[in-house]
């Protein structure tokens, strides 16, 4: 199973907006390659209730005021197997979490690197489809603690309408969208759809100075997740 581990912080505006940036370079993320058996995957603690998961805005300002950064795994759902998913999603958020990315397996990731492409790879593979992972998602997310944030790309989103899939993804309890290949410039419609259902979208432009990621983070409401690359 990969977990990637990314090197983040973020910046919150006069505006309330969260800026988080993924930090990378050209040729490889920050990010690390876990082999594990899935009868390994246990919590560390077992709670008996879990208390109200809160969004992503809430999130970020509760960690700024406190001083903090935002400890935000990624798995990719599937690798090596949804019941392994599920057990790797409690593990994370017993582990102190703040927000848990998952990742729809895509065919084309070209959003990502080595590993998390590797990792989509096997889980689509085995078979992984999205309807799996929502049903997957709508068992374990009422017992754990932490918000979860979807990252998808744009197709399995067009292929099963935009407001069909903002209703669908709130239902099962996701609280946030990370959407890597549509400009920030064309999410109108998305970020229409996903107010409408309390989804926070996460802009993710890619930009190679932040002097255009100041002037696009004043487009949203919500976080601007952005890669800035080093040549």
């Amino acid at each position: 199973m990969a977990i990637a581990l990314k090197t983040a912080c973020f910046l919150q505006s006069n505006k309330s907006n969260n800026v988080l940036f993924r930090l990378s370079t050209q040729k490889h993320r920050n990010s690390i390659n876990i082999s594990t058996k899935s009868s390994s995957l246990v919590p560390i603690m077992a709670s008996i209730t879990v208390s109200p998961t809160v969004g992503l805005s809430e999130t970020f300002t509760r960690l700024k005021q406190q001083g903090k950064v935002a400890l935000i795994p990624y798995i990719t759902a599937g690798d090596p197997d949804l019941s392994t998913t599920a057990k790797a999603l409690k593990v994370l958020d017993s582990c102190g979490s703040d927000i848990i990315e998952l990742g729809v397996p895509y065919s084309d990731p070209l959003a990502d690197g080595p590993v998390i492409q590797a990792a989509a790879t096997r889980s689509l593979a085995r078979g992984t489809n999205f309807d799996a992972i929502l049903a997957m998602l709508k068992e374990v997310v009422p017992q754990i603690s932490c918000p979860i944030a979807l990252f998808t790309y744009y197709n399995p989103i067009l292929k099963r309408g935009i407001g069909k899939f903002m209703m669908t993804i709130k239902d099962v309890g996701i609280h946030g969208l990370v959407v890597p290949d549509v400009p920030l410039e064309e999410t109108e419609i998305l970020r229409k759809e996903a107010l409408k259902n309390q989804i926070e979208l996460v802009s993710s432009p890619y930009y190679h100075h932040l002097e255009c990621l100041r002037h696009n983070s004043k487009m949203t409401r919500s976080e601007v997740f952005s890669a800035i690359y080093n040549k």
